[in-house]
């Protein structure tokens, strides 16, 4: 930089900071006087008015904000309700100028926002007029419409009152609570439709057939759309959906509710916006398109194996009289005795067994789970390991009579080749579950597995070792 531009600069500067110093030095402070003095709940209407946007919220006594303009809408009440509290609790920092000759330098000539209040008597207070931040300190300068008098407030309540129509939206995707929900209807665009009934204070599967459900996973597809909040909204009143995919969606989420109304979510075609990877979206009772994260649908996007229990045993262990066990490390029996006890039988020699370790095995089996459903019917056992599993087990009662059998499997899956994008290049292992009630075939987890998976050894009594002769 040449000298003299330099000198200039430096004297700018000079001027520009003894300005500042001057304005914070002589200015007068005030005392924790706040711009306007009502109480947030006092507030009926708010107006923020820039150059590009003119917002209007407004509630009746006792009931929400609503959005009036520019568009007519439910509000966010959170934040209209924050707002309300920033406007009420801005204090005034100090007094700058009383009777200023020009409001250029504050930008207050033409104020960036001015807000405006209204009370439920429809009393109009004072606006806010909203300038520039102020050079010095985290002030801003703000004017009220009744005086000329520039001053100063934090500069946090400018940019609180900086706000666009879609901060103020009510972001909600749908109004109901989980638990007025009586029955929930998923159709997709290939026809498919299941349908999942309250019972009592379960669930039930009726359509396409009827199954027992899983209820962690319908509650878990209920929470995805209570919980879901728009993060776009794309357009108000549009002429077709079809760009969207919502003309033909490819999942309708439909909530039957216990007052008999009904609200359905409809999922097209990811966003075609730049940098946005979210799904678009209408509640089929309205005309308006949002967006909401991709996860919304997937978590919605249920199958009919995947809404189904998953348990795969039922039995009262009480009932058990014996357990023929199969492992690659041979055959055994657990055969209940006299006092409570249990045998372990292998080879034709029967030894003591630990009890809590049969029983707790007996426990597992109770109400074992899939961690999901591969395939009902089973096709074909090859696939699975099955038609050569590595463990089988039958439970008989004291009637003679069968109770219940599995068989398990544990698989070696090489990758593919080349391997997927995320896929570990190295083998994983996938365990298989079918039982005798019915003809699905599960995947187990490994730690089920690991508990069906055990020698005769596991179960037999420990035997107390002999005290040394003293």
């Amino acid at each position: 930089m040449r000298p003299r531009n330099t000198i200039i600069a430096l004297i700018l500067f000079a001027l520009i900071g003894g300005y500042a110093f001057i304005m914070a030095r002589y200015s007068v402070p005030e005392e924790h006087r706040k711009l306007i003095n009502l109480k947030p709940e006092q507030m009926a209407e708010i107006e923020l008015k820039s150059a590009d946007r003119d917002i209007l919220i407004r509630r009746e006594k006792g009931k929400p904000w609503v959005l009036v303009k520019p568009i007519g809408s439910d509000a966010d009440q959170f934040q209209c309700n924050n707002l309300a509290h920033a406007i009420s609790e801005t204090e005034l920092v100090r007094t700058v100028e009383e009777k200023p000759t020009n409001l250029e330098p504050f930008a207050l000539a033409k104020p960036t926002t001015v807000v405006t209040v209204k009370t439920f008597d429809g009393k109009a207070l004072p606006s806010i007029e909203i300038g520039k931040n102020a050079p010095v300190g985290f002030n801003a300068y703000v004017k009220m419409s009744n005086s000329p008098a520039v001053l100063l407030t934090s500069s946090v309540f400018p940019t609180g009152m900086n706000k666009t129509v879609n901060d103020l939206r009510n972001k909600d995707l749908v109004t109901f609570k989980m638990d007025d929900v009586q029955k929930l209807i998923l159709t997709r665009d290939n026809g498919e439709t299941i349908e999942v009934d309250r019972d009592g204070a379960g669930w039930k599967v009726v359509k396409p057939a009827a199954y027992a459900a899983d209820e962690a996973v319908v509650r878990q597809v209920l929470n995805t759309l209570v919980s879901a909040r728009v993060a776009d909204f794309i357009a108000d009143a549009p002429a077709s959906v079809a760009q969207y995919g919502l003309e033909k969606p490819h999942l309708t989420a439909t909530a039957m509710l216990k007052n008999g109304g009904q609200q359905s979510v409809l999922f097209g075609f990811k966003q075609t916006e730049q940098g946005k990877g979210g799904i678009y979206v209408r509640r089929g009772e309205r005309a308006s398109v949002y967006a909401v994260p991709a996860y919304v649908m997937t978590s919605a996007n249920k199958s009919i194996l995947e809404l189904r229990d998953k348990t795969a045993l039922k039995f009262e262990p009480s009932a058990v009289e014996s357990v023929a066990i199969k492992t690659k490390d041979g055959n055994f029996t657990l055969k209940r005795a006299a006092g409570g006890k249990w045998d372990v039988i292998e080879g034709g020699q029967t030894s003591p067994a630990d009890v809590a370790v049969v029983e707790r095995l007996l426990s597992e089996l109770k109400g074992l789970k899939g961690a999901s459903i591969i395939a009902d019917p089973m096709p074909n056992a090859a696939p699975f390991g099955l038609d050569n599993p590595a463990v089988e087990i039958t439970l008989t009662g004291k009637d003679g009579k069968q109770i219940g059998d599995l068989k398990a499997a544990m698989l070696s899956i090489k990758p593919s080749s080349p391997p997927l994008p995320g896929e570990s290049p190295k083998p994983r292992i996938e365990h298989y579950l079918s039982t005798g009630a019915s003809k699905a075939v599960y995947t187990l987890s490994d730690y089920y597995y690991s508990q069906l998976d055990n020698p005769a050894s596991i179960y037999k009594a420990r035997t107390q070792p002999t005290p040394a002769p003293k």
